[in-house]
């Protein structure tokens, strides 16, 4: 017996679930939204913060794209976003950096930027090298440390505040009228005529269209549909220090500024399964590397540290995918779940709700993890 009907449901309360729930509305759509609340392992609130490109889409040069496409239309979004929801998500667009310690880690970084401009079509990749000297005048109020040997520069990069983001999401939700469904744990999905049923503990919910954007569950949840999604978690570790003068507007993956004047540190990367605790000997080396490149960061205290998972497939690249078996039903996985927001918010919902296609999209299909590079 079905309990509720609606147009969309999206199962995944975390960033890429509430900002294509927020999307929806926006295209009209009635939308609910599921989660089954576990906050221990969410990336969506143990992450950096940053709205990025560089790093991103090696071996998929559709990636490096739809983030530049992202980046670019942030800056306007955030405004909206802001103006309709009445508080900041305190979005900057920086510029990004990506410190190099030593001679070495310089050469493999500008050999890395320049596998990334042969990538692309037209050679180009919007992202070069800084020597120290240079890399010192950008940074006027603090000084680098002795082994600094440059960084990589992305004038794309920028950086927000992932609580308020979410917070902001999630109050757009309700203002436009979402249905939030908390401690909503998805048990079985099936068809019924031109639509689908989804069923939970308690209830039993009649959609058209089904959106799975729940994180390390997306693998169960899509087999049930047909959908073969591999995803993995990675820890990561972080480091939170008292706050002080703004002396640093970069972001950058290794250290940022927050605007209440807080350093945060990170971040490690660890193959650790479903496990969320913090270990002093990462944080030691997460601590240790951000002295390296400012080393007045030893006069802080710290004053708090997390771990949370990354949702990563094997190639670190998203997945977006209609199943065949279950038609009106999709998959959505990133690991950019911050970064690509705004695309999820304001394009997605054109595919998901009017069947619209971007150009090279398929290359986002999980079929690419099972094809042989021969064939």
């Amino acid at each position: 017996m079905v309990d509720v009907h609606t147009d969309t449901i999206v199962v995944g309360g975390g960033i890429i679930g509430i900002s294509i729930a927020y999307g929806l509305l926006k295209h009209g759509s009635k939308v609910i939204l599921l989660d089954k609340e576990d906050q221990n392992f969410t990336a969506s609130r143990g992450n950096f913060g940053l709205v990025w490109v560089q790093g991103k889409g090696y071996g998929l040069q559709r990636y490096v794209d739809w983030c530049i496409e992202a980046t670019d239309l942030w800056p306007e979004f955030s405004k909206n976003l802001e103006e309709e929801i009445g508080f900041k998500v305190d979005y900057e667009k920086t510029g990004g950096l990506e410190f190099c310690l030593g001679d070495e880690e310089f050469a493999d970084r500008a050999n890395f930027l320049e596998a990334m401009r042969s990538q692309s079509p037209i050679g180009q990749y919007d992202c070069n090298m800084l020597g120290r000297d240079e890399l010192q005048k950008m940074l006027p109020r603090i000084q680098l440390g002795s082994e600094v040997s440059g960084a990589s520069y992305c004038v794309h990069d920028g950086l927000v505040d992932p609580l308020n983001l979410l917070k902001a999401f999630y109050q757009g939700f309700k203002n436009r009228g979402g249905d939030f469904r908390p401690g909503q744990a998805v048990m079985g999905i099936q068809k019924d005529g031109s639509g689908l049923i989804v069923k939970t503990r308690t209830h039993s919910f009649k959609t058209q269209k089904l959106v799975i954007a729940a994180g390390l569950a997306t693998r169960n949840l899509g087999k049930i549909v047909g959908m073969d999604i591999p995803v993995s978690p990675e820890k990561g570790q972080v480091i939170v220090t008292e706050r002080t003068a703004k002396v640093f507007p970069y972001a950058t993956g290794l250290v940022r500024q927050n605007v209440n004047g807080c350093f945060m540190l990170g971040a490690s990367n660890e193959d650790t399964g479903i496990e969320v605790g913090t270990s002093s000997d990462i944080l030691q080396i997460i601590a240790s590397r951000a002295l390296k490149v400012f080393p007045v960061l030893k006069d802080l205290r710290l004053i708090r540290t997390w771990a949370a998972l990354r949702v990563l497939t094997p190639d670190k690249n998203p997945v977006y995918c209609e199943s065949e078996t279950y038609p009106g039903t999709y998959a959505v996985t990133s690991h950019s779940g911050v970064s690509l927001a705004v695309l999820h918010a304001e394009k997605l919902p054109e595919w998901i709700l009017e069947g619209r296609r971007f150009p090279d999209f398929d290359r986002f299909h999980p079929r690419r993890f099972y094809v042989s590079k021969d064939s």
